[in-house]
């Protein structure tokens, strides 16, 4: 357990606007919590201000570019835009054509719930939800072993 010093806080308050939380985990050889807590602890705390400029930006890009996306744009966190797309009342409405439930059939097996999320322009929740009510299920690496094993024994 980290001991924080004078320098050490020194260093975080001048450089938690600069630095992501993991390279100040890193830098400190701490996890990225210890770091929030000592933000909290002092003070600190990175908070987006949100602006009719800002949530313009939004308004016109949530349809077409991701929480990621448009994260990166705002140099903030996908977690801030999301609850600010909450609070101005915008929701991405995902229609599920037949072309994209293909595409799930087609790509769940050797994709990423985020991969496929990606390719389709919805969400990971969305992609997630749909693979559950269609009951696709993706095969553990212990029920591929035992379905391998059983094929040498067999052989």
């Amino acid at each position: 357990m980290k001991r924080w010093n004078e320098v050490d806080r020194k260093y975080l308050s001048d450089n938690y606007p600069k630095k992501s939380r993991a390279e100040l985990a890193e830098h400190f050889g701490v996890s990225v919590d210890s770091i929030a807590y000592q933000l909290r602890i002092l003070g600190l705390l990175k908070r987006t201000k949100w602006n009719e400029k800002r949530d313009k930006v939004l308004r016109e890009g949530y349809l077409v570019f991701s929480n990621k996306e448009l994260a990166k744009h705002l140099k903030t966190t996908p977690l801030a835009v999301n609850n600010r797309l909450i609070r101005l009342g915008l929701r991405r409405n995902f229609k599920w054509t037949p072309e994209a439930e293909k595409y799930i059939m087609d790509n769940y097996m050797h994709k990423s719930d985020r991969e496929m999320a990606d390719d389709l322009f919805t969400t990971i929740d969305s992609v997630s939800k749909k693979l559950r009510r269609m009951g696709l299920v993706r095969e553990t690496i212990s029920q591929k072993e035992s379905r391998s094993n059983l094929r040498f024994k067999s052989e």
